[in-house]
């Protein structure tokens, strides 16, 4: 096993007896949240991160999500995390608007996109880059559920782990490892388009479901930051109805028992018309408590106050908003400000919510 790996498992067999409890542990971010850069995910390109949205509606939000691939991180195997990466750009940008507001200032999220987000070096290892069809978009993707793969996102981990760790602004960290389109670990397009060319190009569930199990181990790096995990009912295939929540449930469970409170549950699907298969892990999510955050499903849902309320009865500490196709710049202030107080005088203790 590479000298990174035995040090990464070091870390994890360690976190139940430091990590968990350390009295230094980040507050977590509460409140509303912007997403933060999207659009690239439709139009292409990299992802650009911009407060202005935060910026027309200032002292409101709590949090914001700060978005680079790993490409952009990591262009060459070699590469190491440069002075002028696009990270410490955007905390740049966040500490000024910090500056400007100090009653209300940002905390950061920080996700990292990998998947057909990742450099070419990483989409090769094992064998060429597949070509998919998800959406209607041609995406290539690497081998993300396969050891070399994750052993390279693993070391991305540590070396994002030694640069911003310890950073005050950034509160919290996306686990997105084995994550493929979308920023949700849990989620893998089953049309034929995607698992096709997927099976035939390695993946098997048991890789998949054991890629999962070690995704809260590949970040045993980041020791003061939370950790959140984007959870759905496992699906690899079509026609697999309410999928296997129980795995779903397993993992968060062990990520609970790993890192203690520092484990955060989230979910990107948070809606009023909430998919079936989804309530078992909201209600799972409810059992085991804060911190727990959602992101709306819609980029501007229906019942707008309704989906709100639903992930305060939830026990939601926050939720994030979309900036891009729509969002919060379409909701009036107060709305935002009623909102955003419901978020930070949640106690976490969830209430019934009787919409289902």
């Amino acid at each position: 096993m590479p000298a990174h790996r035995l040090l990464l498992l070091a870390c994890t067999l360690l976190l139940p007896v430091t990590a968990s409890h350390a009295e230094d542990v980040k507050v977590p971010i509460r409140g509303l949240v912007s997403m933060g850069a999207y659009r690239f995910v439709g139009s292409g390109g990299d992802p650009v991160n911009t407060l202005e949205p935060l910026n027309a509606k200032p002292g409101i939000f709590g949090g914001l999500v700060v978005i680079a691939s790993w490409k952009q991180l990591q262009p060459r195997p070699d590469s190491e995390i440069g002075d002028d990466n696009v990270i410490d750009q955007a905390l740049a940008e966040v500490r000024a608007y910090n500056e400007r507001n100090p009653e209300r200032p940002l905390g950061v999220k920080l996700r990292v996109w990998g998947g057909f987000e990742a450099p070419e070096w990483a989409k090769q290892l094992g064998g060429a880059p597949i070509d998919t069809v998800h959406n209607n978009k041609v995406r290539t993707v690497g081998r993300f559920w396969s050891p070399p793969y994750r052993e390279a996102w693993a070391r991305l981990q540590q070396l994002l782990a030694e640069r911003f760790d310890k950073r005050p602004l950034i509160k919290e960290v996306s686990v997105t490892a084995c994550m493929s389109y979308t920023a949700e670990p849990f989620f893998v397009p089953t049309e034929d388009s995607v698992m096709q060319n997927l099976r035939a190009n390695g993946f098997t569930d048991a890789a998949y479901r054991k890629c999962l199990v070690d995704a809260v181990g590949d970040y045993a790096p980041w020791r003061e930051s939370r950790l959140v995990l984007s959870v759905n009912p496992l699906r690899t295939a079509l026609g697999q109805g309410m999928g296997d929540p129980a795995f779903t449930e397993r993992v968060m469970r062990n990520c609970r028992e790993s890192i203690g409170r520092r484990c955060v549950f989230d979910n990107h699907d948070l809606d009023t018309n909430l998919a079936k298969p989804l309530y078992r892990i909201y209600d799972t999510m409810k059992e085991l408590g804060p911190e727990i955050e959602f992101q709306t499903g819609p980029k501007t849902p229906k019942d707008f106050d309704g989906t709100i309320r639903m992930g305060v009865s939830y026990g939601a500490s926050s939720i994030e908003l979309y900036q891009d196709y729509g969002g919060f710049p379409l909701v009036p202030d107060a709305r935002l400000k009623r909102w955003a107080a419901m978020l930070e005088q949640n106690s976490g203790r969830p209430k019934h919510w009787s919409g289902r």
